[in-house]
């Protein structure tokens, strides 16, 4: 983890045993930028849902690739990037469930890119070269 001022930068292994130092380190680095919790959560949320479905949907020659997550803060947003290689999947593309029908159903996940891109302002994603960048913008 490399850290300045107004950016820092997570390096993870593809392992859910990693997702709680990620959490941990992206909620302490926007708690010392004073941002409101509420925004915090939906940060936090966001980045757990898009690392874990990097992690889980990932073709096993990938699982040595690491992930990159940064938050950068900006003059009223932040900006969270996380870059991967692998497979081409643009989750701004992807139908968004009905909720209604989803809990009623019983079900209790396929809701990470509802999360991702009800709750972040802007989400926008590329794929160049095997590598995929998912770009999410929340204002505060």
């Amino acid at each position: 983890m490399a850290a300045t001022p107004n950016n820092m930068t997570v390096v993870l292994p593809r392992l859910t045993s990693k997702l709680d130092l990620l959490r941990e380190t992206i909620v302490d680095f926007l708690k010392g930028h004073d941002i409101d919790e509420g925004i915090i959560s939906r940060i936090e949320l966001s980045v757990y849902e898009a690392v874990v479905n990097i992690i889980e949907h990932s073709r096993p020659e990938y699982r040595d690739r690491e992930i990159n997550v940064e938050c950068t803060m900006r003059d009223n947003e932040v900006l969270i990037t996380v870059t991967n290689y692998g497979d081409n999947f643009d989750l701004t593309k992807a139908d968004l469930p009905d909720i209604e029908k989803h809990y009623k159903s019983g079900k209790m996940r396929g809701l990470g890119i509802y999360f991702i891109r009800t709750l972040m302002d802007t989400v926008e994603y590329s794929h160049v070269d095997m590598i995929s960048t998912l770009k999410m913008v929340k204002k505060i």
